[in-house]
């Protein structure tokens, strides 16, 4: 057969602050005119100001995103799998959020709110289906760095996440990472250094599974996974003015006492990170 792919659609951004002189506002739109995805659109509306030293930085906004399914629910797709007549709606979603960003005391507290409706997802490995109810999720993060000494920071990150309704998708209720590093130069004028350890942890959740046939992820309520033991990374990035280089240990925490790197987490039901990895990375610029 023949088909013709195209789409028309139109973009807008506007930038300015509002009368009071206060408030940055950003707002973005587009939209899809005709085409294989008419009828798409995004709307994205921002505001931000600085109140003040011992508030810091506000933002305020809102996304809400209508979008043609991914192509693997089209029966185009050599992946389609549902017989014909299967018809798969919009997908509609909704995100509210805010953050306060303490600049002096190095502090972000943000949160968001998402509202779903006609979200895709697989099942059963190969299974696409659609929830056609609202649910939400809500997602709030704290981010702080902390001073342990005069080049030693520490990091911090936690997330706490939760779905409501009849959701069909599954989140860890606490996920945290860590990084407790040196920052710094040695009292050497032109290198830059920072080397340490980075920790992640996540509480046991049913993550979802992995489909070979497909490629893609499908969710699950069977199996819930939980890391044996935090995930450690070290590492070492520097620099020598236009030298650039890093070195990361990664997954050291699958080691175990005979020796071997074999105790391992798992990202999915059946599928397991890797072992000790070693990764080297150099970015060395030339100006003539």
């Amino acid at each position: 057969g023949k088909k013709s792919f195209y789409n028309i659609f139109g973009h807008a951004e506007y930038r300015n602050k509002t009368r009071n002189q206060k408030w940055d506002v950003e707002a973005i739109g587009k939209l899809y005119f005709a085409g294989l995805n008419a009828g798409d659109y995004e709307a994205y509306g921002s505001l931000q100001r600085y109140a003040g030293k011992k508030v810091g930085y506000v933002q305020l906004g809102f996304q809400n995103v209508n979008r043609t399914p991914s192509f693997i629910f089209d029966s185009l797709s050599s992946f389609y799998r549902i017989p014909a007549g299967q018809d798969f709606k919009k997908e509609n979603s909704t995100q509210f959020f805010a953050s306060i960003f303490q600049p002096a005391f190095k502090f972000r507290l943000s949160g968001h709110y998402y509202l779903m409706t006609n979200y895709t997802y697989i099942t059963e490995y190969y299974k696409l289906q659609q929830q056609n109810s609202l649910f939400n999720l809500l997602q709030v993060s704290l981010e702080k760095i902390l001073k342990l000494g005069k080049h030693w920071n520490w990091h911090a990150e936690i997330y706490f996440q939760q779905a409501v309704g009849n959701a069909p998708v599954n989140v860890p209720l606490i996920f945290t990472r860590n990084r407790i590093a040196y920052e710094g130069n040695f009292g050497l004028k032109n290198l830059d250094i920072a080397f340490g350890a980075e920790v992640r942890y996540h509480t046991p959740y049913k993550a979802d599974g992995y489909s070979p046939a497909l490629g893609q992820f499908f969710t699950q309520d069977s199996v819930r996974i939980s890391d044996k033991t935090p995930d450690i990374d070290l590492y070492l990035h520097f620099r020598i003015r236009p030298f650039k280089a890093f070195v990361r240990i990664e997954n050291v925490n699958t080691v175990k006492k005979d020796g071997t790197f074999t105790n391992n987490n798992l990202a999915a039901p059946g599928y397991a990170y890797p072992g000790l990895v070693f990764r080297l990375g150099i970015y060395w610029s030339f100006v003539n």
